[in-house]
């Protein structure tokens, strides 16, 4: 053990010590699941789109275009949002500036409730929404990270990723009710003021939700982290009614935490080594995500289904994802990211070419489209594993909203755009928007093929300190 002091007059590493060698308590369910309704606020907003998406052919003045940019704009919203959200959490600090993204994301779901019918009003008020959900989409994962120890990190990721189902979920059920039986001109409305009522829990999120200790330290702010420290600790013992382990400061936390890295390292190549295959992985896992989710309604219209069974079908297929999630959930820790990034992604390209190729039955092709959905959404407690693991806690979050931005942009703008205009335009009927979506599907089974590969490149982190994760790459090891 290491006495080391920093100028704060406190030991140098001892933030993250502490934290880690906490048994997991009350405290950390909590946090967990306040963190975790914010991912369901954020898929519920996203699944919107494509529920509201189906009833937007009777807004006056609507065209092919126009729609393919209403399932885009909350995502070039996130997008904005994401470019400069990242550098100021890591500048000013993650509770800030998740607050105020939860505010916009929430407030404009009531406001666009009340608008009047203007597609180009409809599509200006998305992208603002989307900002605000681009300041807190990277929030939950990377947050957690800095909270939990390292041999249930990858559990506590996983869990709070299941919350993403529960949105998506809630979405075609609420849309359900809703589309099918009001009026178009008074079902989105009320879709969009359901997504608002998650406000009335903020007040929550303002008192409950501390700033990250570990980001505190690194910044110089030893004090106020040994005093949300010192809290958490208290929680804990009066839990078990027992001494806590005592903090176990390593040479290699020592000399981490001796340094700062900023932006300009995470552009270096002991980083980019691992972001550029994180970027493909992370991008080939949401063009499968973006198509499955924003046009499955759609999807399963142009195959004969009504309106009623197409949201039903979305409804279930969402609501399983449920279990593919938990099984990455439970074994992430256990056999490692790699692994099971690998076998996801290989699977996804395997079924969505064989939806491409083989679609002599129609229940056939329904099952290979939840398989692909399901294959595909399953990575997505993975690479916000890798994501929320490889940077460094003072430019966390800097790293993380950049790799979301990158990807999202290539996948939930441009891909999602060019290929979204084929599914919904009604210029194509009949064969020819059946071949559209096989075509889609084709180039998602190409592209998960490409993530699958990219993930080998990764930086295995399972079951490591992120201090430890951090010297190794400073070290190039």
């Amino acid at each position: 053990m290491t006495d080391s002091v920093d100028r704060n007059g406190g030991r140098v590493g001892n933030i993250p010590a502490r934290l880690e060698r906490l048994p997991i308590g009350r405290y950390h369910w909590t946090l967990v699941i306040l963190v975790a309704f914010i991912y369901m606020y954020e898929s519920l907003d996203l699944g919107i789109t494509g529920t509201v998406s189906t009833v937007l052919g009777q807004f006056p003045g609507h065209t092919a275009l126009l729609i393919a940019f209403f399932g885009v704009a909350v995502t070039v919203g996130i997008v904005i949002g994401m470019a400069f959200s990242g550098r100021l959490a890591d500048r000013y600090g993650k509770r800030r500036i998740v607050l105020y993204g939860l505010l916009v994301l929430l407030g404009m779901s009531g406001i666009i409730a009340i608008i009047p019918a203007n597609f180009p009003l409809l599509i200006a008020l998305r992208v603002i929404q989307g900002i605000g959900a681009g300041a807190v989409y990277a929030f939950p994962y990377s947050y957690l990270a800095e909270f939990i120890p390292k041999s249930r990190r990858g559990y506590f990721i996983g869990f709070i990723d299941l919350f993403f189902v529960f949105g998506y979920f809630l979405a075609p059920l609420i849309s359900l009710y809703a589309i099918p039986f009001l009026p178009a001109s008074l079902s989105w409305r009320v879709v969009f003021a359901i997504g608002f009522v998650p406000i009335v829990l903020y007040p929550l999120y303002y008192k409950y939700i501390p700033e990250s200790p570990r980001w505190l330290e690194r910044n110089g702010h030893y004090e106020k982290a040994n005093r949300i420290v010192s809290g958490i600790e208290d929680k804990i013992r009066k839990q078990y009614g027992k001494d806590l382990p005592a903090p176990v400061i390593t040479e290699d936390l020592v000399e981490v935490e001796g340094t700062k890295p900023g932006i300009r390292d995470l552009f270096q190549k002991k980083y980019l080594r691992y972001s550029i295959p994180l970027w493909i992985y992370t991008s080939a896992m949401l063009s499968g995500f973006y198509i499955s989710t924003i046009y499955a309604p759609t999807i399963f219209e142009a195959f004969g289904f009504t309106a009623f069974y197409a949201l039903l079908f979305t409804m279930i297929m969402n609501g399983l994802m449920l279990f593919p999630k938990m099984g990455v959930m439970f074994t992430a820790d256990r056999v490692g990211r790699k692994k099971l990034g690998i076998l996801l992604m290989s699977l996804a390209g395997v079924f969505a070419i064989l939806l491409y190729a083989v679609h002599s039955s129609l229940l056939l092709v329904v099952i290979l489209v939840f398989a692909v959905f399901w294959a595909v959404n399953a990575n997505s407690p993975l690479w916000r594993m890798f994501a929320s693991e490889t940077y460094p806690t003072t430019a966390r979050q800097t790293g993380v909203y950049f790799n979301e931005m990158v990807s999202r942009l290539w996948s939930g703008v441009i891909f999602t755009l060019i290929i979204g205009y084929d599914i919904v335009s009604t210029s194509l009927i009949g064969s020819a928007k059946i071949h559209a979506i096989y075509f889609s599907y084709l180039l998602i089974a190409l592209i998960s093929i490409v993530g699958a590969m990219s993930v080998y490149l990764l930086k295995e982190t399972a079951n490591k300190q992120l201090e430890k994760i951090e010297y190794e790459i400073e070290q190039g090891k």
